[in-house]
């Protein structure tokens, strides 16, 4: 399948344009997303410190929530309306964020076990095919040894009557021939996770609204001490 991960940003140039927060339409929305993630954090999983990455940082909000709250930030970004946005919106609160623009799929902005914290909010939903097995593997390889992931993925089940350009077959929504949004069952995104050398420490799926047209999963993930392969090959990686 075809992707065009760069195409979100004529989004983000549009959204600007419109007065928006972000890629959400309201401050509120923003709200209620930090609230949730704020009650995530507090289960005691998730480092209270240290270096954080944020997957598809967008326009900055949840790097900047981050960085107020003590640790030292870092978003990507494919789209370079969105870190502009994004280096903008840290300026005017006077919090350090190092932000980049750059493929989360690749990450190669980043050196091995740099990170304690990778978060992904919204992003892994928005990464299409063998790129979801790539970007597993660099959060892997950019996260400490212990480091600690969250993501925050669409996941099925689906109501296609209301989720527009919905493929079964593949599980994404498809405009022309680009595919954009992966909706996996939970089960399937917990396994390529495993898959990927993490551990999972706990999850929960979320029905959406009434006028959704699918579900959320949170998850919460540790990555082991080994690379997958080095497990497979006795502590090699030769």
């Amino acid at each position: 399948m075809k992707t065009f991960y760069v195409g979100h940003d004529k989004r983000y140039k549009e959204y600007r344009i419109q007065g928006q927060p972000g890629w959400d339409t309201s401050e509120n929305g923003y709200a209620e997303f930090e609230s949730e993630i704020e009650d995530v954090i507090s289960r005691g999983n998730a480092p209270q410190g240290g270096l954080l990455l944020e997957l598809g940082c967008g326009a900055g909000n949840m790097t900047v929530w981050f960085a107020q709250r003590g640790y030292t930030t870092h978003g990507i970004d494919i789209a370079p309306t969105a870190i502009e946005w994004a280096r903008e919106r840290a300026a005017a609160r006077n919090v350090p964020v190092q932000f980049t623009v750059g493929d989360v799929v690749q990450l190669s902005s980043y050196g091995d076990s740099f990170f304690d914290f990778v978060f992904d909010g919204h992003c892994l939903h928005c990464i299409i095919g063998e790129d979801r097995v790539t970007l597993l593997a660099n959060v892997f390889r950019v996260l400490k040894p212990g480091g600690y992931v969250m993501f925050n993925t669409m996941c099925g089940p689906v109501n296609s009557l209301k989720l527009e350009n919905y493929d079964p077959e593949s599980r994404c929504t498809i405009h022309g021939d680009i595919a954009s949004r992966f909706y996996g069952d939970p089960d399937s995104i917990l396994r390529e996770i495993r898959e990927a050398g993490f551990e999972i420490i706990q999850h929960k799926i979320e029905e959406g609204s009434v006028e959704e047209s699918n579900h959320y999963m949170i998850i919460e993930a540790r990555r082991r001490s080994l690379f997958p392969v080095e497990e497979r090959n006795g502590g090699s990686r030769n």
